[in-house]
């Protein structure tokens, strides 16, 4: 999918413009002397020629401070142009005069009109200062018109080389792009019908093909048995036959038989028509990302399951030690029975039964801290259950 672009244009070479535009190698001593005759209407016909390019009432809207800079330096160079001769450097000019005029196709035109029109008036002065020779107002009128020849079509391969740099520069950017995509992503080029037409090295490293495995099969040799016979399918090839740019995750069947995850654009590719003449596929390959979170999400299967486990032994515990705390309780009301069965026959047994009543007073108050001690950890086993529960 590399695009290239080279320029078939060059500089026009002065020696190449001579044979063409000066066969008899009398040009340059012509404009000299047409020179003479027109020089002092040359500061009018360059201000006429960039009238149109001032102010804001103008499609290119030139401050005046530019377009008088423009003048002065165009009054040098049209000067240059009837008196220097023909050289490289006054063609050089030339070219770049052309490279300017071509940022749009209105200033081009603007360029050539005003061209135009600036000859136009040299020639009428030249008509004028010229009506008794007509030889020599022929002669000239002919140098004349060659330069003017001349000149636009300096211009206009000025023009066409800034046009093919700018193609080339465009072209060198958007393969820049386009190798940067290749070497971060997976693509893969289709007829549409899907038969693969190529693929590059990344694709065909993650999938595990060489390029002759792939070339002319048909896409769905990369899915599943059941993603082949899926309605999803069907209806990929429907959307991208119909031109309809298509993007999600696929799973995808590598030749080894396991499964690639890809996040996949699925693109039409149109002809001038408007047809659908291709499908290129766009992918990044996240089945690190699928194996990671189907990883994640057993592990996290897997606590919670343990959890639960935990809990179910805690609750077990939690309910013996239950049964535990009831048994003391019932244990410590029939302790506080007897302690109270005690007093009451110390108390009847007299002198006799005093010893007696001090035990039966140390058991009752054994009998109020068990009791105390037991309501505690009833509390502590109620707060655990809810606990388990929440």
């Amino acid at each position: 999918m590399t695009i290239t672009k080279t320029s078939n244009f060059n500089e026009d070479d002065v020696r190449d413009l001579r044979l063409a535009f000066d066969p008899d190698g009398t040009l340059e001593s012509d404009l000299r002397e047409i020179w003479a005759v027109i020089k002092d209407g040359v500061d009018e016909d360059v201000r006429r020629f960039w009238r149109p390019f001032a102010g804001d009432a103008t499609p290119y809207n030139l401050e005046q401070d530019r377009i008088d800079d423009l003048v002065r330096r165009d009054i040098d160079y049209t000067e240059l142009k009837f008196t220097g001769g023909l050289n490289q450097k006054l063609i050089g000019k030339m070219v770049r005069r052309g490279r300017a005029s071509s940022m749009d196709r209105a200033t081009e035109i603007a360029f050539s009109a005003g061209l135009l029109r600036s000859y136009h008036a040299r020639h009428a002065r030249l008509s004028a200062a010229l009506t008794g020779k007509p030889a020599t107002l022929t002669r000239l009128t002919h140098s004349l018109y060659t330069l003017y020849a001349l000149e636009t079509s300096v211009l206009l391969n000025g023009a066409s080389l800034q046009r093919a740099d700018q193609e080339l520069a465009d072209s060198a950017e958007h393969r820049s792009k386009l190798e940067a995509i290749d070497r971060s992503q997976c693509w893969l080029e289709m007829t549409i019908d899907g038969t693969i037409v190529t693929a590059n090295r990344n694709l065909l490293s993650l999938m595990g093909y060489t390029m002759s495995e792939l070339a002319g099969r048909h896409h769905s040799m990369l899915c599943s048995p059941e993603d082949r016979a899926s309605q999803d399918y069907v209806d990929l090839w429907a959307n991208l036959r119909a031109g309809r740019f298509v993007q999600r995750e696929y799973r995808r069947r590598a030749k080894g038989g396991g499964d690639v995850h890809l996040q996949a654009t699925y693109n039409p590719i149109f002809d001038q028509h408007g047809s659908v003449v291709k499908i290129v596929k766009w992918a990044t390959d996240v089945t690190a990302m699928r194996v990671a979170e189907q990883t994640e999400s057993a592990r996290a299967q897997q606590f919670r399951q343990e959890a639960e486990t935990r809990r179910k032994a805690h609750e077990d515990t939690l309910s013996k030690l239950a049964e535990i705390v009831d048994d003391i309780g019932a244990v410590t009301r029939q302790t506080s029975m007897l302690a109270l069965n005690a007093s009451i026959e110390a108390a009847r047994a007299g002198e006799r039964g005093k010893s007696f009543a001090v035990v039966a007073n140390e058991v009752k108050m054994l009998s109020g801290r068990i009791k105390d001690a037991t309501s505690t950890a009833a509390n502590v086993l109620t707060y655990g259950q809810q606990s388990i529960r929440l």
